[in-house]
């Protein structure tokens, strides 16, 4: 009995050999059951059973609609990576088109030299146009500078005056 007990032990653990398994198997099969072992009796009963059971028709039609679906997804990824494969391929292949372009009033200019030209004389106008913008900036500085000047004039002026006074006074 005391050998039984470490069995089942090993047995739950899930330690034991086959040798053992068959072992537990032969002795709960007998009828010398230990009466604190009777409670496990029913779980190897169990596997006895199931050990005889067949499968019955009704699985084998599950499986095979699940053989279906598992081709259908083998198929559908076969196609999906097949039709990726060809565009890729034929992205690769592609040929080569001249990037290098400018669009102007809409219309597609393929001329790099053309393209060059327009934009100097694009550049050119708007220089005259800042140009012309500025004049009357320019014209400003040149009033700034006379004003100078009239205060140089005005500050002589007062010099003399004080000059003037003081010599006034003194004569």
């Amino acid at each position: 009995m005391e050998m039984m007990n470490e069995l089942l032990e090993k047995y739950f653990r899930g330690e034991t050999t086959l040798v053992e398994e068959a072992e537990l198997k032969k002795y709960f099969a007998s009828q010398d059951v230990n009466i604190e072992h009777e409670i496990y009796r029913a779980l190897f009963v169990v596997f006895d059973q199931e050990k005889n059971e067949t499968a019955k028709a009704p699985l084998k039609k599950v499986m095979v609609s699940q053989n279906r679906v598992k081709q259908l997804w083998i198929r559908t990824f076969s196609y999906s990576g097949i039709a990726a494969a060809l565009i890729l391929a034929l992205w690769i292949q592609r040929p080569k088109q001249n990037d290098d372009y400018a669009v102007i009033h809409g219309r597609r200019i393929d001329s790099p030299e053309y393209a060059q030209q327009y934009a100097e004389k694009k550049m050119n106008d708007i220089n005259m146009i800042l140009k012309d913008g500025l004049k009357p900036m320019h014209r400003m500085e040149v009033v700034k500078q006379n004003l100078q000047l009239l205060n140089k004039i005005s500050e002589t002026q007062d010099k003399i005056l004080e000059i003037e006074k003081t010599h006034t006074i003194n004569n």
